[in-house]
């Protein structure tokens, strides 16, 4: 499962024409890859093995690539000033992935992605009353069309409507929540202490019932578990590499290339079709993203 990172509060002003932009924009456009080939591998694992499984695999493969990376500093690492909130956001995140990875086993991986993206539009619909953040009309406008264009996609009411479909509307919801969770522990604890934390917490509560679900995987399925953390390992390392180099706020753009790279994916490996409806409503979410973007821009300018 991808992760479009919240965005930062700095000015953006003639940062095209910094030197730092194009290398930033392009590992902030391959850790989105490293992603959405994360949650191809996931969706090649769907129906093979069981989805508790898959999860503990994606989980456990990431916590001993950190282990492996960050070596005795691992364990001191995971001290934290937000036991609580880190707990509840890690377990809000593994949910998403659960959500996400179950709807990846029943729709094409270009729809599950699309429908995901209207996480975005539920943390500036969610921030107000969790956070005490203003939202004006252009704000909620903008979620009202992103979440009309989740509806085309969906298409509720008619004969081929699947039940589904509420799956990565469910991870959206939880990615979010767990989006708003971490702007709150930012605060205290640094971006690896946060990274740390989470996989490791994914990884004990997924080991505590992996065992009453557990499949032997073979050594295809054991080489697909490695790439998926290998990928949301590399995905992440790439991702924090472009924020220390140009800003989130400028970043947030390409999140939507994640669009691109799933329906390209899906097309070449899968051989998905794409129609009509799910273009469209992919569209309509990343324009309602792009232009809440865009809004706290010219807001951050003003002020």
């Amino acid at each position: 499962m991808n992760a479009p990172p919240a965005h930062d509060r700095t000015a953006t002003t003639a940062l095209a024409a910094t030197k730092g932009f194009p290398a930033a924009a392009a590992l902030f456009l391959f850790a989105m890859f490293c992603f959405i080939s994360m949650d191809a591998v996931a969706k090649w694992l769907t129906g093979q093995i069981d989805l508790v499984m898959i999860v503990w695999g994606r989980y456990a493969a990431q916590t001993l690539l950190l282990a492996l990376i960050f070596g005795t500093s691992f364990p001191r690492r995971l001290r934290t000033r937000h036991v609580g909130l880190q707990t509840s956001r890690s377990l809000l995140l593994l949910t998403a992935t659960f959500f996400f990875f179950a709807g990846l086993e029943a729709l094409p991986l270009s729809e599950t992605t699309a429908i995901f993206f209207v996480a975005p539009l539920i943390v500036v619909a969610l921030a107000g009353p969790l956070l005490g953040e203003p939202i004006g009309l252009f704000r909620w406008s903008a979620v009202a069309v992103g979440f009309g264009g989740m509806l085309i996609i969906q298409q509720p009411g008619a004969a081929t409507f699947q039940w589904a479909s509420l799956l990565p509307f469910a991870a959206a919801t939880c990615y979010a929540l767990q989006q708003i969770a971490t702007r709150k522990v930012t605060a205290g604890d640094a971006a690896t202490t946060t990274l740390i934390f989470t996989t490791l917490a994914g990884t004990l509560v997924v080991s505590c019932i992996a065992p009453f679900f557990w499949e032997t995987p073979d050594w295809r399925q054991v080489l697909a578990m490695l790439a998926m953390g290998a990928l949301g390992g590399l995905g992440h390392f790439a991702m924090i590499v472009a924020l220390t180099r140009a800003p989130a706020s400028a970043l947030a753009p390409f999140d939507y290339s994640s669009l691109i790279w799933a329906a390209l994916i899906g097309v070449i490996v899968f051989d998905e079709v794409l129609p009509p409806n799910t273009l469209a409503g992919a569209a309509i979410i990343a324009a309602a993203g792009l232009f809440v973007i865009w809004r706290e821009r010219q807001a951050r300018r003003r002020g």
